[in-house]
């Protein structure tokens, strides 16, 4: 004979008395298969689940761990022990972090980024505003000189400095020359004074030695006359080649887009 207080029994009881209910008082009771799945989600399932998620947690490497413990610690406004920030390597597979190969004649679009004046040699700053170098160079900065040729009103520049935009300690050496958008050699330059200012000055340059020649033709009575405006016709003449000179010098203004092109391989070789 089954004892009905043994431990087995007593929980046979308890289970049935939880999950069979009457629908409604006075009825037979029935199995309440809303409360059995209750019952079941809240002692075996959740368990279940807290034992992978935390197999999970304990399965992840050094750094996954270290990278949520520096998030919590922002998230609690405390600075992470590590400053450094991690860029992926040149030959890394990130798109926009590479450093492509480019053959020599590539194009690269440029903005001139400070006003550039020159009579023999002067340092050109200039933005890369398109991928000519590869996304990675969008924004980055050519560097390099330009010298004026007032013949023909050209400026020419070379570049030898290409700066990552992304990190200000790297830099990679370029060979390139500047073009015109029209594709033509170096960069139509304006003169920095206008047409009449260069006549005035070339004038009075002129003008000097005219003078001279005048003094020269003097008699002895005159010779005072002649050592004093010699000396100030000396002055003016040198004062006047000065600003010829200046009158010169070839002027580009900063926002000017124009090409660079590159004469050799870029990176270069063995870099």
């Amino acid at each position: 004979m089954k004892n009905p207080n043994s431990p087995l029994n007593k929980l046979k009881a308890n289970l049935a008395a939880r999950w069979k209910a009457a629908d409604i008082p006075g009825m037979e009771p029935r199995f309440q298969v809303a409360r059995f799945g209750r019952d079941v989600a809240t002692f075996v399932l959740l368990p279940v689940v807290a034992v992978f998620v935390s197999k999970a947690i304990g399965a992840q490497g050094p750094k996954e761990r270290k990278k949520v413990q520096d998030a919590r610690k922002v998230a609690n406004g405390e600075p992470s022990h590590s400053q450094v920030i991690e860029f992926s390597s040149p030959r890394g597979h990130s798109r926009g972090n590479t450093v492509g190969k480019r053959a020599p004649g590539t194009l690269i679009k440029l903005r001139l980024l400070n006003q550039v004046e020159a009579y023999s040699s002067t340092p050109v700053h200039a933005q890369i505003v398109d991928a000519g170098l590869g996304e990675r160079f969008r924004g980055g900065v050519l560097i390099g000189d330009g010298a004026g040729d007032a013949a023909f009103q050209r400026m020419n520049v070379t570049f030898r400095i290409a700066r990552d935009p992304n990190s200000q300690g790297m830099a990679f050496p370029v060979a390139a020359r500047a073009l015109s958008l029209d594709g033509t050699l170096g960069i139509a330059a304006l003169k920095k004074e206008g047409m009449f200012a260069r006549s005035v000055y070339g004038g009075a340059a002129s003008g000097k030695e005219d003078a001279q020649a005048a003094i020269d033709s003097l008699d002895l009575k005159s010779i005072v006359i002649k050592a004093l405006s010699a000396g100030l016709l000396q002055e003016f003449g040198a004062g006047a080649q000065v600003e010829r000179n200046r009158s010169q010098v070839l002027m580009l203004k900063a926002g000017t887009d124009f090409f660079a092109e590159l004469t050799d391989y870029f990176p270069s070789e063995g870099k």
